[in-house]
């Protein structure tokens, strides 16, 4: 993920128009298209009752970079074990077909993920870890079953991590001081916003990081939070600060990362941001 992020700054950077004939006029914030599915608790959909018709379940845990990612693994009766996934934010994809999920509606692709919409295109998708796709569609409908009431009326929980019911884009207000005018603005996935001004670009990510092996940077810190502020010494119009939040999992921790590119002193403009959304 490191390294997507690393490109699409970049591309922000191009995007902003950093010359001095920047307009200053800021382009209008769209509505957060993420705004339905952003108290989801996608571990509380992987209901261990529920799914106890399909075997022994293990309790359902948070899973690579999103904390709207969430895993349980399942042993069957004859000892096959399974690693079922719920994601929130998915969005379904041009070749998914529609299935049944005993009167919930939802549709599967050809990766096998089965995802019931939410708004729009993009849901929750359950989808099963593996590369045995002949097996793994039949088991990703029968987990989906076995849930789609919680697919149905997805349970909610503010206090399922840190980053549920927020929006990464905010304060928006106190963003653009930073980097300038708005000119662009994205929310690709659920966990990240991306912002392109006049002066600069920025890009927030509510991350999931495992913190072995991870470079660290010059300790800062951020409204009382424990920090990272990096930047490399052949690119000094970008500076990445990482606020580490609070622990989760082995060895990782919830951030918030927030890289800026700009001509302008970068590592100031981050860390500035960095507090300002902690404000919110």
């Amino acid at each position: 993920m490191r390294v997507r992020l690393r490109c699409v700054i970049v591309a922000l950077f191009l995007l902003a128009g950093c010359g001095t004939d920047a307009a200053t006029s800021s382009v209008p914030v769209p509505p957060d298209e993420w705004a339905a599915m952003r108290n989801i608790d996608s571990c509380a959909i992987l209901d261990q009752a529920a799914l106890a018709k399909l075997g022994q379940v293990k309790a359902p845990a948070f899973t690579g970079a999103s904390a709207h990612n969430c895993v349980a693994t399942i042993t069957a009766p004859d000892g096959t074990q399974i690693v079922a996934r719920a994601y929130v934010g998915e969005r379904v994809v041009a070749d998914a077909v529609p299935v049944d999920l005993g009167g919930v509606l939802a549709f599967q692709d050809a990766s096998c993920s089965v995802t019931v919409k939410i708004t729009g295109d993009t849901g929750i998708s359950i989808s099963i870890e593996g590369d045995d796709l002949e097996k793994q569609c039949a088991q990703a409908r029968d987990v989906a079953t076995a849930v789609a009431p919680k697919l149905k009326t997805p349970p909610q929980n503010q206090a399922a991590s840190p980053f549920h019911g927020k929006d990464p884009c905010q304060p928006i207000d106190q963003f653009t001081k930073e980097i300038g005018a708005l000119k662009q603005i994205r929310r690709p996935t659920i966990i990240n916003c991306e912002l392109a001004g006049a002066d600069g670009s920025l890009l927030i990510s509510y991350e999931i990081v495992n913190m072995e092996g991870h470079a660290h940077g010059e300790p800062v810190t951020v409204a009382g939070k424990e920090a990272m502020r990096h930047q490399e010494s052949d690119t000094l119009d970008r500076c990445e600060v990482m606020v580490m939040l609070k622990p989760v999992l082995t060895n990782s921790y919830f951030t918030i990362r927030f890289q800026v590119m700009s001509g302008s002193d970068p590592c100031a403009k981050a860390t500035n941001a960095a507090n300002e959304s902690a404000r919110v």
